[in-house]
């Protein structure tokens, strides 16, 4: 769905699990996750349906705060 970078340490990495498609689950970039906010879509990650939208950009929103706070 989105590429990550190559170059420098790795990314932290969120995973992203839907209670009916655990065995699906994925984890994500801040770069991949910064994309799916910018774009607001969420369509590749496993069991997404619409409703669970606003769960999923305050979710990724928080995690990314945290990641920033954690690099100062």
């Amino acid at each position: 769905m989105f590429e990550e970078a190559t170059e420098g340490e790795p990314e932290p990495r969120l995973a992203v699990r839907h209670k009916d498609h655990e065995a699906h689950g994925a984890s994500y970039t801040v770069t991949m996750i910064q994309k799916m906010l910018e774009l607001e879509d969420y369509s590749g990650i496993p069991g997404y349906q619409p409703r669970d939208r606003r769960l999923l950009r305050d979710v990724f929103k928080a995690w990314l705060n945290e990641q920033f706070s954690a690099e100062i």
